[in-house]
């Protein structure tokens, strides 16, 4: 679950923390105004903001064929590589974790131990009994295997159009050993606002080895493809599902995108036909499995069950018995089961079994935070599962999948965002996690083994069972991937080597290369503490703190003190905690929080601005005790860290309290006015500031960039800003001065231009006064972060939704630098002199570092 604060501030009771620390109470960061506020936060950065049709995942799309395009044709001229040789380095990005996170984002309410290993958000499972291997598909982590039960994984499709994986499917039967047919579909379909659409279908007959595809590309790039099924009869057959793809857009259908139903192809998946819904009409697919039933596998004739999300009318539940060619609904005509999403917008899912000589189905839905029904006839009756009422809880349209047990009418689990195992101490069902023995007159919670040595992380998106071995339940989570061999009773991690974390942003230890410090989607805030070898080769992280990481600092001259951001949301809570014992920093010693939280805590930030969900926050470069922070105004912390522990040290009392910990600066300043011909206001998105010539003192010159594309300039230490450059209406995704010559200052744009060059890096060489487009040889892509090389002079990273990109020549051209980086969404880049390293931190594949060579260092103070 993408947790609020309350589990960090559980934990402070075992702390070794001062007399006095504060309790906060806590917040539901799943309701739905949240969850819209994480939508908006990734939707204004994927967007063209002056064109509301825009084909976003197309141009993704694009951008990542231009990015493999001129990789090529940059290795295919000997000449262009010797001339880029002599202007610079070839090292390789090496990736450091996580992998994984140790005590992650699991229950503890067991014990201490419960705390288990995680990795990242995993939406599909598929095993192959014959080779003995698994296949997991991440969150723009891609499809790894393992072939020791979960000991280690290999990545395979690193180098594919997408890496956000939505459903993997082996065609059933024999094979021979590592000729496994695998069908896996792209484009992530949990309805969350990085589910990033897909490119089609990818297909091996190698196990995985390699890939054909993408197929389908005409039914499916820019959807996401979130239920694949094989005919077991006619191999040849595939039945293919897709749904929504957000591209980060949350809601917003392109023009000419695909229509969204149930695809069938008849040759293997080379090529296909809609066949549901019938008509032109739409419809979104959740899954699609094939009765199991031994009556129902004649060619030409065997059944097959589809579960679907409508939006006011369309039909929930299907059935062919054709193999897929024409379809009948089900919700609404078969007695016992009502018409589902007629009128709202609804997600279903659907499981089969053979038990008794009947087909078993168990279908639920996201109506009243889970809705659960069964047939033990083939679906001609149903009834209502009501100890299975509100299993997904609040956020079934992002996780709420149903599994019944194969051979078994009884045995059936259920996963969502339920408490998390709390029952162990006494609290309600649903929990994230349940098993019914008795057909669903009972369940029992099983998130936490029953010894407590192990735990499940919470968000349960797939959940299958090992072929021949039905007490073994595979279960695929926010957290990566968990198994049991005994129904739930005890977990074993299985999150090990596979690096699939999604960051947000990350920073650099100032003087040890082997320490980073990073935010992360519903993984918490984590640490790099040096290498760390969980499995060789694999670099393990630690857990730092609980809930759903944003901004992530280090104090670059005191490095005991961090702090980062959870989310934040106007009237509710605008906030970031400290931590005094640095990157090594466990969610105990987060006893401080600086900012605002309703009826309980003020420190001077005026909780009604606007404010992005991650909020921006920057040390101030040449004294960095000193923190800013934006919302719709910008504000200051002198003394940052020792002001907030010591003014929280002495309060005393019952809540609300106040502390005096940040002074708004050029208040009443128009940060966010609409940047023509755009009428769409913003909020800061950026901040940063130009090292003092005074040593220890705070900036004269401060810039800040906003979500709707101005950038503003103060050179009064914050006292008035002028907005230097208003012409762009795209998101100001960060802001770097050149420390080598602090007059030049590079700007990233996230967002989409619908032309090229896309504006997406601006830089001034007169200290902000000026701005001219250095986007030549980029794609019109989001740009993510920049930042400039801390050892090769004039050298600047970028970093995208498709990759990083190198310029040798202050921003005039661009190359593609994907040494040994896969293709995935770069989130956040940074440097450092004095440890010659750049750190990428990616959304879905971890972090990756460059260690440089430091020959050209010349008395460069840091990025």
């Amino acid at each position: 679950m993408r947790k609020s604060l309350a589990m960090p501030l559980a934990l402070l009771a075992v702390a070794c923390l001062p007399a006095w620390a504060l309790q906060v109470p806590k917040v539901d960061d799943e309701a739905a105004d949240t969850n819209a506020a994480r939508q908006a936060y990734f939707e204004m950065r994927r967007i063209n903001p002056y064109d509301s049709s825009f084909d976003a995942s197309a141009a993704r799309l694009n951008a990542y064929q231009k990015f493999r395009t001129d990789l090529a044709a940059e290795k295919g001229n000997p000449e262009l590589m010797q001339q880029l040789a002599a202007q610079y380095h070839a090292e390789v990005w090496q990736p450091i974790g996580p992998a994984p996170i140790f005590d992650g984002q699991t229950p503890t309410n067991a014990t201490a131990a419960s705390r288990s290993a995680v990795s990242g958000r995993v939406n599909a499972l598929a095993i192959d009994g014959i080779d003995g291997a698994v296949f997991m598909g991440g969150a723009q982590g891609g499809v790894w295997k393992s072939v020791d039960h979960g000991r280690t994984w290999s990545p395979l499709s690193d180098t594919l159009a997408s890496l956000a994986i939505g459903s993997i499917a082996i065609a059933p039967g024999s094979h021979p050993m590592n000729q496994a047919t695998i069908y896996v579909g792209t484009g992530e379909g949990n309805f969350s606002a990085d589910t990033y659409a897909g490119a089609g279908i990818y297909k091996s007959t190698n196990s995985g080895s390699t890939w054909q595809g993408p197929l389908g590309a005409a039914q499916f790039t820019g959807r996401s493809v979130s239920a694949i099924a094989v005919d077991s009869v006619n191999p040849l057959v595939v039945l293919a599902g897709s749904t929504t793809g957000y591209a980060g857009i949350e809601g917003d259908i392109p023009p000419g995108a695909p229509v969204r139903g149930i695809y069938r192809s008849s040759d293997g998946g080379n090529t296909w036909t809609k066949v549901l819904p019938a008509s032109a009409a739409t419809l979104r697919i959740s899954r699609i499995v094939q009765d199991p039933n031994p009556s129902f596998q004649t060619a030409g004739a065997t059944h097959f069950w589809a579960a679907a999300t409508p939006n006011s009318g369309g039909g929930a539940l299907w059935k062919s018995s054709d193999a897929g060619q024409t379809w009948t609904r089900v919700d609404g005509v078969a007695s016992g089961l009502p018409a589902i999403g007629d009128s709202t917008f609804t997600r279903t899912w659907i499981t089969a079994t053979y038990a008794g000589g009947n087909t078993v189905l168990y279908y639920g839905t996201s109506d009243n935070k889970g809705t659960l029904f069964k047939s033990l006839n083939d679906g001609a009756t149903w009834s209502t599962v009501a100890a299975g009422a509100g299993y997904c809880q609040g956020q079934c349209t992002y996780d709420m999948p149903v599994y019944v047990e194969p051979g078994s009418a009884t045995n059936a689990y259920t996963g969502g965002a339920g408490t998390s195992g709390l029952t162990s101490t006494g609290a309600s069902q649903p929990t994230s996690f349940m098993l019914t023995t008795d057909g669903g007159v009972t369940f029992t919670d099983e998130m936490v083994a029953v010894d407590g040595n192990s735990a499940l992380h919470a968000d349960i998106h797939d959940i299958t069972t090992w072929p021949g071995s039905p007490n073994e339940v595979w279960v695929g989570n926010d957290g990566g991937v968990f198994y049991s061999t005994d129904r739930g009773q005890h977990w074993i991690n299985a999150n090990t080597n596979q690096q699939i974390t999604q960051f947000q942003f990350c920073d650099l230890h100032p003087t040890d290369p082997n320490q980073a410090y990073g935010g992360t989607q519903d993984n918490g805030t984590d640490s790099f503490l040096g290498n760390i070898q969980y499995l060789p080769g694999a670099t393990a992280w630690s857990h730092s703190d609980d809930g759903d990481g944003g901004f992530a600092l280090i104090d670059q001259s005191s490095p005991n003190f961090v702090t980062h951001t959870y989310y934040n949301q106007s009237g509710n809570q605008i906030l970031a905690a400290i931590a005094s014992n640095g990157p090594a920093s466990v969610p105990a010693d987060y006893g401080y929080y600086a900012g605002e939280i309703a009826n309980y805590l003020s420190s001077g930030i005026n909780i009604n601005d606007d404010v992005l969900f991650y909020a921006p926050m920057a040390l101030d470069r040449g004294n960095p005790t000193t923190l800013y922070f934006g919302t719709s105004n910008l504000y200051i912390a002198n003394d940052y860290f020792n002001q907030t522990i010591t003014q929280e040290n002495a309060l005393t009392g019952s809540p609300p309290y106040t502390v005096s910990i940040f002074t708004p600066l050029a208040a009443g300043t128009n940060f966010g006015a609409p940047v023509s011909p755009s009428t769409s206001t913003g909020v800061i998105s950026a901040i940063e500031t130009v090292r003092n010539v005074v040593p220890n003192t705070n900036a004269t010159t401060i810039f800040v960039g906003t979500s709707n594309g101005n950038v503003w300039r103060s050179t009064s230490s914050g006292a008035t800003f002028t907005d230097v450059d208003g012409t762009i209406g795209t998101y100001v995704s960060q802001i770097a001065v050149y420390p080598r010559n602090q007059q030049i200052v590079a700007q990233a744009r996230a967002g989409f231009t619908g032309s090229l060059p896309a504006n997406n890096v601006r830089i001034s060489f007169d200290g902000g006064t000026t701005w001219t487009t250095k986007s030549n040889g980029l794609p019109d892509i989001p740009v993510n972060s920049i930042a400039w090389d801390p050892v090769f002079p004039g050298q600047l990273w970028a970093g995208t939704d498709v990759g990083v990109y190198l310029s040798t020549d202050e921003g005039n051209t661009w190359h593609p630098y994907n040494n040994g980086m896969p293709n995935v969404a770069v989130f956040s880049l940074t440097g450092n002199r004095d440890t010659h390293t750049v750190l990428a931190c990616t959304h879905g594949r971890g972090a990756f570092r460059l260690n440089l060579d430091a020959i050209f260092i010349d008395g460069f103070d840091g990025n």
